[in-house]
């Protein structure tokens, strides 16, 4: 003790100084651009929209943000991509978003460009190209981000961030994209099901990767069933009762496409933030998680 004691005395003072608080600006960028990434889909508002009739529809809406090395931009730099409809094929508009801790405005200053994937280099000159710059600020249990100055590209006019949420106004009529962070899970069929230890031969089917803001699967089985899987967590903003709260559920739909139509053969259901989730219909066995079984920790 007595050795520890005299090296610490021979340290400079500068390793032992107090008083390296940072700026409240300076914590919310990290908070921020740790929130940021990941993907994010408005299933749950589109499919509600459809069902309470409202005159306003809100499109199906997919966008996935992630980290990107571009220095010459900044040091939290992002590319957002999506898509529209569930279907890959039908693009969204992309855009680089670049953030940092702005003391003059005591904000976290985002710096958003549209990109063009098609125009060759994408990212080349984006410093000098035209931006729109939006200033994020805290609010209760989110993060609200306005634009600085009005600007012409074609960008959202505002954007609010929380733990499980992005919401995105687009401009319009629509009014807010309220988009669900998604969670990723693997999920496999066993046909037939097959439990209770019994010896019988079964296929496999999966993995499949699929997220939980309706994320969907479909593949031929060896008797050339078309099959699917979709999983759904339901943010109700509605309740099925008048006067009775309805919890939030995490569903699982096993599905078939029969004669160029779905029907659908049965769903579980669970709370919302289960990790993991399975169905069993005896001819088949449906099992959905986001870790695997063979990565578990032993526990009594």
């Amino acid at each position: 003790m007595r050795r520890l004691g005299l090296v610490l005395l021979l340290l400079p003072a500068t390793t032992l100084a107090q008083g390296q608080d940072s700026q409240t600006w300076e914590r919310d960028l990290q908070v921020i651009t740790t929130l940021i990434e990941g993907g994010f889909d408005n299933a749950n508002q589109s499919y509600f929209d459809f069902r309470g009739k409202y005159d306003i529809k809100h499109r199906r809406l997919h966008i996935d943000v992630e980290s990107v090395d571009l220095p010459e931009i900044g040091d939290d730099v992002f590319i957002v991509t999506g898509y529209w409809d569930n279907d890959p094929d039908v693009a969204a508009s992309s855009e680089v978003w670049s953030f940092s801790a702005d003391a003059g405005t005591e904000s976290v200053r985002m710096r958003a460009w549209p990109l063009d994937r098609d125009g060759g280099n994408a990212f080349g000159a984006l410093a000098t190209r035209s931006s729109c710059d939006f200033l994020w600020r805290r609010e209760a249990s989110q993060f609200r981000a306005t634009r600085e100055q009005a600007c012409d590209t074609p960008l959202p006019t505002e954007l609010i961030l929380s733990d499980r949420q992005l919401w995105m106004d687009l401009g319009g009529d629509a009014g807010d994209y309220q988009l669900h962070r998604v969670r990723a899970f693997k999920c496999y069929a066993d046909v037939p099901a097959v439990s209770g230890g019994r010896d019988e031969p079964y296929e496999r089917y999966g993995e499949f990767g699929l997220h939980d803001q309706g994320g969907s699967v479909w593949f031929t089985s060896k008797e050339g069933r078309e099959l699917g899987i979709s999983l759904f967590l339901v943010d109700w903003p509605i309740n099925n009762y008048e006067g009775v709260f309805t919890r939030d559920s995490f569903v699982l739909y096993v599905s078939e496409k029969i004669d160029g139509e779905r029907k659908e053969h049965g769903y579980a259901f669970t709370v919302h933030d289960a990790d993991r989730i399975g169905l069993n219909l005896k001819w088949i066995l449906v099992l959905c998680y986001m870790k695997s079984n063979r990565d578990e920790t032993p526990y009594m």
